[in-house]
């Protein structure tokens, strides 16, 4: 019975010496623990700045001009000129049918309408004698002139027996050969004339106001790791429904034949004129993370400890700077950097160096 008693009262004591140390562990809490702890931030005012105005859009490099080849008369295929890629001149035979047939048919056209031109010539003094009556006269009037035109039809078709490049220009398909039968009206040829190209690209319409006609732009091709030096040669005057950009057209010179039709492309326009922008630090800008995917900086209103979400339009990067088209006004404070800590209403302590001077990529400063 001593024992079990002994063994109580140690379990008693145990018990009280926990409770003890729960109170002194409550007793020294911090009455303001409770509340969160400000958020350290660097925050800077938004101030206008003055650039260079450009804009810059991506296009497809188009050839000046495109021609599809074909023959008007059908026939056997004999002769095949130049393949894809190799360049032509304007008037150069590219390709003939077997025009055997068609010299035949000039040369009968030929013998009737010389026949229609002699009996007309050797009845017109009848007419004059009153031995044929105009009707008559006029009946081979028409004849020879419909036999001639016969025989002119003739020698067209004999010609048109040997395709002519209408162009000078490079060959961009070929799509005959040797002893296929060609149709009449079927493309059997492409041809580009690739000197110089054009680049369209669909500027904003809020930019296409500040383009002019022969204003200079710079045409860069990722595919060959270049740029190019061009002209705006056209502006278009009806914006695309979908897009609301107008189509302008950008002149590249190309002797040495580098672009073709077809590579993607960026363009740079710029006119020389200046504008007022408001630019802030890229890093600034966040998405909200939400279903619309809108773009968010956080401000701090003066003699504010605290910072509010506010929704902002961003226009072009300018490099390590965004540019804010709507939502902030010159003046405005926002915050640079701890801004991914963050959350609309949240309590903030501004600093220049510290958590805040870690969160900001670059080491932005006040």
């Amino acid at each position: 019975m001593s024992s079990r008693i002994t063994a109580v009262a140690a379990s008693l004591s145990t018990l009280t010496v926990v409770a003890l140390a729960a109170c002194a562990r409550a007793s020294a809490k911090s009455p303001n623990e409770g509340e969160a702890a400000a958020i350290p931030v660097i925050a800077r005012n938004v101030a206008p700045s003055t650039r260079a105005w450009s804009t810059t859009a991506s296009g497809i490099v188009q050839a000046k001009t495109t021609v599809d080849v074909s023959f008007q008369v059908p026939g056997k295929v004999v002769m095949v000129g130049p393949d894809e890629g190799q360049t032509v001149r304007a008037g150069q035979i590219i390709a003939a049918v077997d025009p055997t047939d068609y010299r035949f048919t000039v040369e009968q056209m030929a013998a009737l309408s010389e026949r229609a031109t002699r009996d007309r010539d050797r009845n017109r003094p009848l007419l004059d004698a009153g031995s044929i009556s105009a009707a008559d006269m006029d009946h081979l009037e028409i004849g020879a002139r419909q036999s001639a035109a016969a025989a002119d039809l003739a020698r067209k078709k004999l010609s048109d027996t040997r395709l002519e490049s209408p162009i000078s220009g490079t060959i961009a398909r070929r799509a005959i050969e040797v002893g296929a039968t060609a149709a009449p009206g079927q493309p059997v040829f492409t041809i580009v004339d690739l000197d110089p190209v054009r680049v369209r690209i669909g500027v904003p319409e809020g930019d296409v106001g500040h383009v002019t006609v022969g204003a200079p732009a710079s045409v860069r091709i990722p595919a060959l790791s270049a740029t190019f030096t061009g002209r705006v040669s056209l502006i278009g005057v009806s914006a695309d429904p979908a897009t609301r950009s107008y189509t302008v057209e950008v002149t590249v010179p190309n002797r040495r034949h580098e672009l073709r039709a077809g590579m993607v492309a960026e363009a740079t326009i710029s006119t020389g004129q200046t504008v007022s922008a408001l630019l802030v630090p890229a890093t600034a800008v966040l998405h909200n993370g939400g279903v619309d995917g809108a773009t968010i900086v956080y401000t701090l209103d003066q003699g504010d400890s605290r910072v509010h979400a506010r929704r902002v339009a961003t226009g072009a990067a300018r490099g390590d700077s965004l540019e804010i088209t709507s939502g902030l006004t010159s003046g405005d404070r926002i915050v640079v950097a701890g801004q991914h800590r963050l959350r609309d209403g949240a309590l903030v302590q501004t600093t220049s160096n510290g958590m805040a001077h870690n969160d900001a990529p670059g080491g932005i400063k006040q």
